[in-house]
């Protein structure tokens, strides 16, 4: 059974804002043991709500998301990812 992503020790992630770092998280939660059909949903409602919060990430801020996010994840879980990051810009 794969474990929840623990992002605290990255460093990258440790640079982000609080509000980011929550947002991250938030994601990561509603993410997780999701499907495609599951996850795209709540990418969308994510996506809104940064959107409602004015929160945007830098390209570099992008990256480190894609990397903390794709860490743990299965080859078939990096495959599904890769299809949905269109709908996460």
């Amino acid at each position: 059974m794969q474990r929840r992503m623990d992002f605290s020790g990255n460093p990258a992630f440790q640079a982000m804002s609080g509000e980011k770092q929550k947002m991250i998280e938030l994601l990561a939660e509603s993410l997780y043991h999701k499907n495609i059909t599951e996850a795209l949903p709540q990418i969308m409602a994510w996506k809104k709500k940064m959107q409602e919060k004015n929160i945007s990430f830098t390209a570099e801020e992008n990256k480190i998301l894609t990397e903390v996010l794709m860490a743990e994840m299965s080859p078939a879980q990096r495959k599904q990812y890769e299809a949905l990051k269109t709908f996460m810009r």
